[in-house]
């Protein structure tokens, strides 16, 4: 695989572990929002299906997601402090750093992120991009391949959501797939991205090349 200058990552279940603590957020938002809650066996099941599919089963309506994330965004800030990076990935981070300029992409808000940021002493990243579309991630990533002047054939997407896969083929860039996070590695893997790794290491055994 060739050299890439720039490494864009996403944020939640790629580099920090947040999607437990998203989960028991999302549960205890149900009763206010008239969404289903997700009990521990269907976990796994949710995994394996892409996101708008996900939202149908939960019964969430769509006109109804920009009010829940911003209730979910508020709260996770006020729990960010428990959340920890995903394993080894700060070692990766700091490694990949030496050799790449480091970017996240995020729906998350731009102040949790930072927050995570400092607390795990992973000031690593040149820049993080925050914006509140859950889907049209595409759109997301061509403004901030446009914003930071970056040009597609120099720039890799890493995700773990089969959107994160979607948006990535839609705007044209390298995608590379982690089966650690939200979808699972079939889920993933149905949607060819170019490649997908099962451990963060194998970031690095890619990338090295």
């Amino acid at each position: 695989m060739e050299t890439k200058k720039t490494l864009v990552f996403d944020f939640d279940g790629t580099i920090a572990d947040t999607l437990p603590r998203i989960l028991a957020i999302s549960n205890r938002l149900a009763p206010d929002f008239g969404y289903r809650q997700v009990p521990d066996n269907e976990i796994e099941m949710l995994r394996s299906v892409r996101s708008r599919e996900a939202l149908k089963l939960l019964q969430i309506p769509m006109l109804r997601i920009p009010e829940i994330a911003i209730r979910m965004k508020a709260e996770l800030q006020k729990e960010m402090h428990l959340i920890q990076p995903i394993s080894s990935m700060k070692e990766l981070l700091i490694e990949l750093g030496v050799t790449y300029r480091l970017g996240i992409i995020t729906s998350n808000s731009e102040s949790n992120v930072e927050q995570f940021l400092n607390a795990n002493d992973m000031a690593f990243f040149e820049f993080v991009y925050s914006s509140s579309s859950l889907f049209g991630k595409n759109r997301v990533l061509k403004r901030l391949l446009k914003k930071r002047q970056l040009q597609r054939e120099d720039t890799i997407y890493i995700g773990d959501e089969t959107r994160d896969v979607d948006a990535a083929q839609k705007t044209g860039i390298d995608m590379i797939a982690v089966s650690w996070g939200a979808n699972t590695a079939d889920a993933l893997a149905q949607l060819n991205p170019q490649h997908l790794i099962h451990h963060p290491d194998g970031l690095l055994t890619l990338l090295s090349r």
